[in-house]
Protein backbone atom coordinates (compact mmCIF):
# COMPACT_ATOMS: atom_id res chain seq x y z
CA UNK A 1 0.00 0.00 0.00
CA UNK A 2 1.32 3.35 -1.27
CA UNK A 3 1.01 6.44 1.74
CA UNK A 4 0.62 9.88 1.16
CA UNK A 5 0.79 9.98 -2.29
CA UNK A 6 -0.18 12.51 -5.28
CA UNK A 7 -3.35 13.06 -6.42
CA UNK A 8 -2.46 11.81 -10.11
CA UNK A 9 -0.71 8.17 -8.68
CA UNK A 10 -3.51 7.55 -6.40
CA UNK A 11 -5.76 7.98 -9.68
CA UNK A 12 -3.55 5.49 -11.78
CA UNK A 13 -3.84 2.79 -9.31
CA UNK A 14 -7.31 2.66 -9.05
CA UNK A 15 -8.62 3.63 -12.33
CA UNK A 16 -6.30 0.82 -13.99
CA UNK A 17 -8.14 -1.60 -12.26
CA UNK A 18 -11.52 -0.38 -13.02
CA UNK A 19 -13.24 -1.78 -16.13
CA UNK A 20 -16.70 -0.84 -17.52
CA UNK A 21 -20.14 -2.06 -16.44
CA UNK A 22 -21.95 -4.56 -19.04
CA UNK A 23 -24.92 -3.24 -21.23
CA UNK A 24 -28.24 -3.53 -21.00
CA UNK A 25 -31.63 -2.54 -22.90
CA UNK A 26 -33.71 -0.02 -21.70
CA UNK A 27 -36.91 1.62 -22.63
CA UNK A 28 -37.15 4.67 -24.83
CA UNK A 29 -38.74 6.92 -21.88
CA UNK A 30 -36.39 5.77 -19.35
CA UNK A 31 -33.02 6.12 -21.73
CA UNK A 32 -32.79 9.69 -20.78
CA UNK A 33 -29.40 10.39 -18.99
CA UNK A 34 -27.83 7.13 -19.98
CA UNK A 35 -24.92 6.35 -21.26
CA UNK A 36 -25.04 4.68 -24.75
CA UNK A 37 -23.48 1.13 -25.07
CA UNK A 38 -23.66 0.32 -28.82
CA UNK A 39 -22.95 2.61 -32.01
CA UNK A 40 -26.42 3.92 -32.76
CA UNK A 41 -27.25 3.42 -36.46
CA UNK A 42 -30.12 4.74 -38.43
CA UNK A 43 -32.53 1.85 -39.35
CA UNK A 44 -34.04 4.05 -41.99
CA UNK A 45 -33.94 7.61 -43.61
CA UNK A 46 -35.54 10.28 -42.34
CA UNK A 47 -37.00 11.12 -43.91
CA UNK A 48 -38.34 8.12 -45.34
CA UNK A 49 -39.53 9.55 -48.15
CA UNK A 50 -39.73 13.40 -49.81
CA UNK A 51 -42.21 15.13 -47.69
CA UNK A 52 -43.86 18.81 -47.29
CA UNK A 53 -42.74 21.25 -44.86
CA UNK A 54 -45.54 23.64 -45.35
CA UNK A 55 -49.75 23.18 -45.68
CA UNK A 56 -49.55 24.01 -49.39
CA UNK A 57 -49.58 23.11 -53.31
CA UNK A 58 -47.10 20.54 -54.83
CA UNK A 59 -46.05 21.97 -58.14
CA UNK A 60 -44.46 20.56 -60.78
CA UNK A 61 -40.89 21.42 -62.18
CA UNK A 62 -42.31 22.71 -65.51
CA UNK A 63 -44.36 25.07 -63.71
CA UNK A 64 -41.73 27.00 -61.61
CA UNK A 65 -41.05 28.50 -64.75
CA UNK A 66 -42.86 32.04 -65.30
CA UNK A 67 -45.10 31.56 -69.12
CA UNK A 68 -46.70 34.12 -70.31
CA UNK A 69 -50.33 33.83 -69.35
CA UNK A 70 -50.02 31.02 -67.07
CA UNK A 71 -50.28 30.26 -64.51
CA UNK A 72 -52.00 33.38 -63.72
CA UNK A 73 -54.44 33.08 -66.16
CA UNK A 74 -55.31 29.53 -66.20
CA UNK A 75 -54.40 28.16 -62.68
CA UNK A 76 -53.09 24.75 -62.10
CA UNK A 77 -56.05 22.11 -61.62
CA UNK A 78 -56.10 20.89 -58.07
CA UNK A 79 -56.23 17.19 -58.64
CA UNK A 80 -56.40 15.50 -55.26
CA UNK A 81 -56.41 17.30 -51.92
CA UNK A 82 -54.47 14.80 -49.21
CA UNK A 83 -55.52 14.59 -45.24
CA UNK A 84 -52.84 14.06 -42.65
CA UNK A 85 -51.62 10.35 -43.41
CA UNK A 86 -52.87 9.84 -46.92
CA UNK A 87 -50.40 9.06 -49.70
CA UNK A 88 -50.61 10.78 -53.29
CA UNK A 89 -51.52 9.00 -56.18
CA UNK A 90 -49.58 9.04 -59.69
CA UNK A 91 -46.90 10.96 -60.43
CA UNK A 92 -47.51 15.12 -60.76
CA UNK A 93 -48.06 16.02 -64.32
CA UNK A 94 -47.80 19.75 -65.95
CA UNK A 95 -50.93 22.56 -65.03
CA UNK A 96 -52.17 20.31 -62.48
CA UNK A 97 -51.25 20.18 -58.37
CA UNK A 98 -52.62 18.32 -55.09
CA UNK A 99 -53.05 19.77 -52.14
CA UNK A 100 -50.37 18.53 -49.33
CA UNK A 101 -50.27 18.58 -45.44
CA UNK A 102 -47.25 19.81 -43.43
CA UNK A 103 -44.53 16.42 -43.42
CA UNK A 104 -47.10 14.64 -45.74
CA UNK A 105 -45.96 12.93 -48.55
CA UNK A 106 -45.82 14.62 -51.73
CA UNK A 107 -46.63 13.10 -55.34
CA UNK A 108 -43.72 11.87 -58.00
CA UNK A 109 -42.40 14.78 -60.32
CA UNK A 110 -43.33 17.32 -57.48
CA UNK A 111 -40.33 19.88 -57.31
CA UNK A 112 -41.46 22.37 -54.60
CA UNK A 113 -44.84 23.26 -52.76
CA UNK A 114 -45.94 27.03 -51.99
CA UNK A 115 -47.62 27.69 -48.85
CA UNK A 116 -51.23 27.82 -49.34
CA UNK A 117 -51.34 31.65 -47.98
CA UNK A 118 -48.95 32.74 -51.13
CA UNK A 119 -51.42 31.17 -53.69
CA UNK A 120 -55.30 32.27 -54.57
CA UNK A 121 -57.79 29.66 -54.59
CA UNK A 122 -60.48 29.79 -57.01
CA UNK A 123 -62.88 26.80 -57.39
CA UNK A 124 -61.04 24.00 -58.42
CA UNK A 125 -57.94 25.93 -59.87
CA UNK A 126 -54.88 27.23 -57.80
CA UNK A 127 -53.18 30.61 -58.95
CA UNK A 128 -49.50 31.66 -58.57
CA UNK A 129 -48.25 35.45 -58.16
CA UNK A 130 -44.67 34.55 -58.41
CA UNK A 131 -41.89 32.56 -59.62
CA UNK A 132 -40.86 29.36 -57.12
CA UNK A 133 -37.21 28.19 -56.85
CA UNK A 134 -37.14 24.09 -57.22
CA UNK A 135 -36.81 22.81 -54.03
CA UNK A 136 -38.97 25.21 -51.95
CA UNK A 137 -40.60 23.92 -48.74
CA UNK A 138 -39.57 20.52 -49.25
CA UNK A 139 -38.02 18.18 -47.19
CA UNK A 140 -36.21 15.36 -49.50
CA UNK A 141 -35.68 12.16 -48.68
CA UNK A 142 -32.62 11.41 -45.94
CA UNK A 143 -31.71 14.92 -45.87
CA UNK A 144 -31.53 14.24 -41.97
CA UNK A 145 -30.19 11.12 -41.48
CA UNK A 146 -29.53 7.96 -44.43
CA UNK A 147 -30.44 5.00 -44.29
CA UNK A 148 -27.22 3.11 -42.13
CA UNK A 149 -25.60 6.03 -40.85
CA UNK A 150 -23.93 6.33 -37.63
CA UNK A 151 -25.49 8.54 -35.28
CA UNK A 152 -24.05 8.31 -31.99
CA UNK A 153 -21.37 6.66 -30.56
CA UNK A 154 -20.31 4.19 -27.40
CA UNK A 155 -20.20 6.68 -24.77
CA UNK A 156 -22.50 9.22 -25.84
CA UNK A 157 -25.01 10.73 -23.37
CA UNK A 158 -28.90 10.60 -24.22
CA UNK A 159 -29.76 13.83 -24.30
CA UNK A 160 -33.83 14.65 -25.11
CA UNK A 161 -32.73 15.49 -28.80
CA UNK A 162 -31.33 12.17 -29.45
CA UNK A 163 -34.18 10.43 -27.54
CA UNK A 164 -36.49 12.40 -29.90
CA UNK A 165 -34.57 10.71 -32.67
CA UNK A 166 -34.77 7.90 -31.85
CA UNK A 167 -38.20 7.99 -31.32
CA UNK A 168 -38.62 9.52 -34.88
CA UNK A 169 -37.09 5.89 -35.89
CA UNK A 170 -39.00 3.75 -33.95
CA UNK A 171 -35.47 2.56 -31.78
CA UNK A 172 -36.55 1.10 -28.56
CA UNK A 173 -35.11 -0.41 -25.82
CA UNK A 174 -31.87 1.28 -26.18
CA UNK A 175 -28.47 -0.07 -25.42
CA UNK A 176 -26.92 1.27 -22.72
CA UNK A 177 -24.77 0.85 -19.71
CA UNK A 178 -25.79 -0.76 -16.56
CA UNK A 179 -26.27 2.05 -13.52
CA UNK A 180 -23.00 1.53 -10.69
CA UNK A 181 -24.84 -0.17 -7.81
CA UNK A 182 -22.77 2.33 -5.03
CA UNK A 183 -23.06 1.79 -1.42
CA UNK A 184 -22.10 4.39 0.97
CA UNK A 185 -21.39 4.00 4.45
CA UNK A 186 -20.11 6.40 7.19
CA UNK A 187 -18.61 5.34 10.28
CA UNK A 188 -19.03 7.22 13.63
CA UNK A 189 -21.60 6.88 16.88
CA UNK A 190 -21.32 10.15 16.97
CA UNK A 191 -23.44 10.04 14.13
CA UNK A 192 -27.57 9.95 13.92
CA UNK A 193 -29.32 9.56 10.43
CA UNK A 194 -30.75 12.71 9.36
CA UNK A 195 -34.55 11.90 9.84
CA UNK A 196 -34.03 11.40 13.36
CA UNK A 197 -33.28 13.43 16.01
CA UNK A 198 -29.57 13.26 17.33
CA UNK A 199 -28.93 12.55 20.94
CA UNK A 200 -26.97 14.83 23.05
CA UNK A 201 -22.84 14.89 21.69
CA UNK A 202 -24.69 13.30 18.26
CA UNK A 203 -24.81 15.26 14.95
CA UNK A 204 -26.90 14.36 11.60
CA UNK A 205 -25.27 12.61 9.22
CA UNK A 206 -25.35 14.95 6.36
CA UNK A 207 -22.47 13.16 4.48
CA UNK A 208 -24.49 9.97 3.43
CA UNK A 209 -27.29 12.29 1.78
CA UNK A 210 -24.87 14.57 -0.06
CA UNK A 211 -22.88 11.51 -1.49
CA UNK A 212 -26.18 9.98 -2.42
CA UNK A 213 -26.84 12.79 -4.41
CA UNK A 214 -23.46 13.01 -6.11
CA UNK A 215 -23.53 9.36 -7.09
CA UNK A 216 -27.45 9.83 -8.73
CA UNK A 217 -25.71 13.17 -10.30
CA UNK A 218 -23.07 10.76 -12.00
CA UNK A 219 -25.27 7.93 -13.01
CA UNK A 220 -24.69 5.61 -10.19
CA UNK A 221 -27.52 3.68 -8.29
CA UNK A 222 -27.43 3.96 -4.37
CA UNK A 223 -28.19 0.49 -2.79
CA UNK A 224 -28.06 1.80 0.94
CA UNK A 225 -26.35 4.81 2.88
CA UNK A 226 -25.29 2.90 5.92
CA UNK A 227 -23.97 3.94 9.55
CA UNK A 228 -21.47 2.19 11.32
CA UNK A 229 -21.25 3.37 14.97
CA UNK A 230 -21.14 0.72 17.09
CA UNK A 231 -17.23 -0.21 17.43
CA UNK A 232 -18.49 -4.19 16.68
CA UNK A 233 -15.56 -4.64 14.15
CA UNK A 234 -17.18 -8.39 13.48
CA UNK A 235 -20.57 -7.24 12.96
CA UNK A 236 -19.75 -4.10 11.27
CA UNK A 237 -17.52 -6.26 9.21
CA UNK A 238 -20.57 -8.61 8.35
CA UNK A 239 -22.31 -5.23 7.20
CA UNK A 240 -20.02 -4.23 5.11
CA UNK A 241 -19.59 -7.68 2.95
CA UNK A 242 -23.34 -7.40 2.87
CA UNK A 243 -23.57 -3.97 1.37
CA UNK A 244 -20.14 -4.61 -1.30
CA UNK A 245 -21.80 -8.25 -1.90
CA UNK A 246 -24.91 -5.66 -3.77
CA UNK A 247 -22.85 -2.99 -5.57
CA UNK A 248 -20.19 -2.53 -7.68
CA UNK A 249 -18.37 0.80 -5.24
CA UNK A 250 -18.30 0.87 -1.54
CA UNK A 251 -17.91 4.66 -0.57
CA UNK A 252 -16.93 4.87 3.06
CA UNK A 253 -16.87 7.85 5.01
CA UNK A 254 -15.19 9.36 8.54
CA UNK A 255 -12.47 6.89 10.61
CA UNK A 256 -9.59 7.61 7.91
CA UNK A 257 -7.26 9.34 9.54
CA UNK A 258 -5.30 6.77 10.98
CA UNK A 259 -5.12 8.08 14.50
CA UNK A 260 -6.42 6.75 17.52
CA UNK A 261 -9.87 5.40 17.67
CA UNK A 262 -10.32 5.59 13.75
CA UNK A 263 -11.70 2.56 12.50
CA UNK A 264 -11.96 2.47 8.22
CA UNK A 265 -8.55 1.16 7.71
CA UNK A 266 -8.56 -1.82 9.95
CA UNK A 267 -12.30 -2.60 9.15
CA UNK A 268 -11.36 -2.43 5.36
CA UNK A 269 -8.25 -4.54 5.91
CA UNK A 270 -10.33 -7.01 8.36
CA UNK A 271 -12.48 -7.43 5.02
CA UNK A 272 -9.27 -8.86 2.70
CA UNK A 273 -9.36 -5.62 1.20
CA UNK A 274 -6.27 -4.97 -0.85
CA UNK A 275 -5.14 -1.59 -0.25
CA UNK A 276 -4.10 0.67 -2.98
CA UNK A 277 -2.62 3.94 -1.31
CA UNK A 278 -3.67 5.92 1.98
CA UNK A 279 -3.33 8.91 1.93
CA UNK A 280 -3.44 11.76 -0.66
CA UNK A 281 -1.55 15.37 -1.37
CA UNK A 282 -4.55 17.48 -1.72
CA UNK A 283 -6.58 19.75 0.30
CA UNK A 284 -9.16 19.04 1.74
CA UNK A 285 -9.93 15.23 1.36
CA UNK A 286 -5.73 14.48 2.50
CA UNK A 287 -7.54 11.68 4.63
CA UNK A 288 -8.64 9.04 1.44
CA UNK A 289 -8.04 5.91 0.14
CA UNK A 290 -8.56 3.21 -1.75
CA UNK A 291 -8.26 -0.59 -2.71
CA UNK A 292 -10.19 -3.60 -4.05
CA UNK A 293 -12.54 -5.72 -2.01
CA UNK A 294 -13.94 -9.29 -4.27
CA UNK A 295 -12.67 -7.45 -7.35
CA UNK A 296 -14.53 -4.20 -6.01
CA UNK A 297 -13.23 -0.70 -5.96
CA UNK A 298 -13.52 0.48 -2.32
CA UNK A 299 -13.09 4.88 -1.88
CA UNK A 300 -12.74 5.98 1.64
CA UNK A 301 -13.19 9.66 2.04
CA UNK A 302 -13.08 11.95 5.06
CA UNK A 303 -15.84 12.66 7.44
CA UNK A 304 -15.27 16.38 7.00
CA UNK A 305 -18.29 17.37 4.49
CA UNK A 306 -16.23 19.57 2.14
CA UNK A 307 -13.23 17.24 2.25
CA UNK A 308 -15.52 14.07 1.50
CA UNK A 309 -17.31 16.55 -1.54
CA UNK A 310 -13.77 16.73 -3.13
CA UNK A 311 -12.26 13.37 -2.67
CA UNK A 312 -15.39 11.86 -4.13
CA UNK A 313 -14.57 14.39 -7.17
CA UNK A 314 -11.27 13.52 -7.98
CA UNK A 315 -11.57 9.53 -6.94
CA UNK A 316 -14.98 8.15 -6.79
CA UNK A 317 -16.29 10.01 -9.60
CA UNK A 318 -13.64 8.75 -11.99
CA UNK A 319 -14.58 4.94 -11.14
CA UNK A 320 -18.63 5.78 -11.94
CA UNK A 321 -17.54 7.33 -15.05
CA UNK A 322 -15.33 4.12 -16.08
CA UNK A 323 -17.95 2.16 -15.33
CA UNK A 324 -20.09 3.93 -18.06
CA UNK A 325 -18.37 3.79 -20.68
CA UNK A 326 -16.74 7.05 -20.56
CA UNK A 327 -13.38 9.24 -20.11
CA UNK A 328 -12.47 8.96 -16.21
CA UNK A 329 -11.11 12.93 -16.72
CA UNK A 330 -13.57 15.53 -15.99
CA UNK A 331 -13.74 18.68 -18.31
CA UNK A 332 -11.20 21.27 -17.75
CA UNK A 333 -11.09 24.69 -18.81
CA UNK A 334 -9.21 28.05 -17.88
CA UNK A 335 -11.30 30.94 -16.34
CA UNK A 336 -10.78 34.26 -14.69
CA UNK A 337 -11.87 34.37 -10.84
CA UNK A 338 -13.79 37.14 -9.93
CA UNK A 339 -13.10 37.35 -6.37
CA UNK A 340 -9.99 36.78 -4.43
CA UNK A 341 -8.43 34.02 -2.11
CA UNK A 342 -6.02 34.59 0.81
CA UNK A 343 -4.49 31.15 0.89
CA UNK A 344 -1.19 29.94 -0.20
CA UNK A 345 1.57 27.14 -0.47
CA UNK A 346 0.93 23.82 0.91
CA UNK A 347 -0.58 20.68 -0.62
CA UNK A 348 -2.64 20.93 -4.44
CA UNK A 349 -6.18 22.74 -3.20
CA UNK A 350 -9.41 22.32 -4.39
CA UNK A 351 -11.67 25.18 -4.01
CA UNK A 352 -15.10 25.20 -4.84
CA UNK A 353 -16.78 27.32 -7.08
CA UNK A 354 -19.40 28.81 -9.06
CA UNK A 355 -18.59 29.20 -12.66
CA UNK A 356 -20.99 30.60 -15.44
CA UNK A 357 -20.01 31.31 -19.44
CA UNK A 358 -20.29 34.58 -20.40
CA UNK A 359 -19.47 36.84 -23.57
CA UNK A 360 -16.16 37.43 -21.89
CA UNK A 361 -15.63 33.53 -21.60
CA UNK A 362 -15.85 31.35 -18.41
CA UNK A 363 -15.87 32.89 -15.50
CA UNK A 364 -15.78 31.68 -11.93
CA UNK A 365 -17.12 32.32 -8.23
CA UNK A 366 -14.90 31.52 -5.24
CA UNK A 367 -17.93 30.88 -2.87
CA UNK A 368 -17.88 31.13 0.86
CA UNK A 369 -17.01 28.73 3.36
CA UNK A 370 -14.26 26.95 2.17
CA UNK A 371 -13.14 25.20 5.28
CA UNK A 372 -13.07 21.55 4.66
CA UNK A 373 -15.84 20.80 7.79
CA UNK A 374 -18.31 23.63 5.96
CA UNK A 375 -21.28 22.67 4.22
CA UNK A 376 -21.90 26.35 2.83
CA UNK A 377 -19.68 26.30 -0.09
CA UNK A 378 -21.29 23.17 -1.59
CA UNK A 379 -24.81 24.24 -1.85
CA UNK A 380 -23.63 26.54 -5.36
CA UNK A 381 -20.75 24.65 -6.16
CA UNK A 382 -20.56 23.45 -10.08
CA UNK A 383 -16.27 23.23 -10.65
CA UNK A 384 -13.34 23.19 -8.55
CA UNK A 385 -10.45 25.67 -8.68
CA UNK A 386 -7.28 23.57 -9.14
CA UNK A 387 -4.55 25.25 -7.49
CA UNK A 388 -1.06 23.30 -7.88
CA UNK A 389 0.81 22.44 -4.75
CA UNK A 390 3.10 25.72 -3.09
CA UNK A 391 0.29 28.09 -4.88
CA UNK A 392 0.59 31.50 -4.41
CA UNK A 393 -2.76 33.48 -2.89
CA UNK A 394 -5.55 34.11 -5.70
CA UNK A 395 -6.43 37.51 -7.02
CA UNK A 396 -10.11 38.87 -8.82
CA UNK A 397 -8.83 39.04 -12.33
CA UNK A 398 -6.73 35.73 -12.30
CA UNK A 399 -7.44 32.96 -14.65
CA UNK A 400 -7.35 30.07 -12.75
CA UNK A 401 -7.74 25.89 -14.03
CA UNK A 402 -11.27 25.03 -13.91
CA UNK A 403 -13.06 21.18 -13.51
CA UNK A 404 -16.91 21.66 -14.25
CA UNK A 405 -18.41 18.78 -12.38
CA UNK A 406 -21.04 16.20 -13.26
CA UNK A 407 -21.34 14.00 -16.51
CA UNK A 408 -21.18 16.09 -19.29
Amino acid sequence: MQVDVGLKEAQDALLGLIIPMNCEPVALDQAFGRILGLDLVAPQSLPPCTQSAVDGYAIHGEDLEPVEDAPDVQGLFVRQVLKAGEEPGAPLAPGETVRVVTGGSVPACASAVIAEEQVRLQGERVFLHYELAPGSNLKKTGEDFQNGEVIARPGTRLTPGLVGVLAAMGQSPVTVYRHPRVAIVSFGRELAPARETPAPGQARDCNGPLLAALVARDGGEVTGVEILGDDDREEDGERLIRLLSQSDLLLTIGGAAQESGDRALPILRQLGTGMLFWGVRIKPGSHSGAGMCDGKPVVALSGNPAACSVGYEVLAAPVLRVFQGLSPSPRRLTAVCTNSFSGRGGSRRFLRGYAVCSEDGWRVLVLPGQKSSMLRSLIDCNALIDLPAGHLPVDAGSEVSLILLGLH
